[in-house]
């Protein structure tokens, strides 16, 4: 009976010891792996066009704009100083364009009436294909940081080009605004001569 109780309590310690060397393994596992590549750095862009606002009237006509307003976010996050930090950056505009289809899905209609112009989808497409460049190389297995500060720049200047677009949608044409300007200056000149009639 002896011999029964050791041999038990043997492999009652076998067992143990079994069970501890596999929870070894899988913290191991679980543990998140820093890649080397992550680290690269990456210089502000040098081809970066002159920045463009919106007009009060082009901010007013897409305050309530999910999209842009998204859009200009992720845009503004990409001032940035590694690789790591881009990737992270990047699932900013994979979220944006996810909402973005959902919506379409869902056959709302969110975006406002002046923006489902031609051009306005053009500059939205460019934008969505340069972040699939930019997506793209960022993911490559030897990313190219020169490649990925010019990517990012080309970026950014389309969206500066989305930018003149609104603006221009939610304000008058040039031709209007130099009409305007020529009644106003007449306006005056035809007060004065009124005021200057003998009564």
């Amino acid at each position: 009976m002896r011999f029964l109780s050791v041999v038990l309590l043997f492999l009652f310690v076998i067992a143990i010891s079994a069970c501890d060397e596999k929870q070894t393994p899988q913290e191991v596992t679980t543990t998140d792996k820093i890649d080397a590549r992550d680290t690269l750095s990456i210089a502000k862009p040098t081809n970066l066009k002159p920045k463009i606002g919106l007009t009060p009237q082009a901010r007013e006509g897409v305050a309530n704009w999910p999209l842009y307003r998204d859009l200009s976010a992720a845009i503004d996050s990409l001032q940035v100083p590694t690789l790591g930090v881009l990737k992270e950056e990047i699932k900013r505009f994979d979220n944006l364009y996810v909402a973005k289809e959902e919506a379409e899905e869902a056959e709302v209609q969110v975006a406002p009436q002046e923006t489902l112009s031609n051009a306005i989808r053009a500059r939205l497409i460019t934008i969505e294909t340069k972040v699939k460049v930019l997506k793209n190389e960022a993911f490559l297995n030897e990313p190219n940081a020169v490649t990925l500060s010019q990517q990012i720049g080309d970026l950014i200047n389309a969206y500066q080009d989305l930018n003149l677009q609104l603006n221009e949608a939610f304000n008058t044409s040039f031709e209007d605004l130099l009409e305007e300007i020529k009644l106003e200056k007449e306006q005056p000149d035809e007060e004065l001569e009124e005021e200057n009639e003998p009564q």
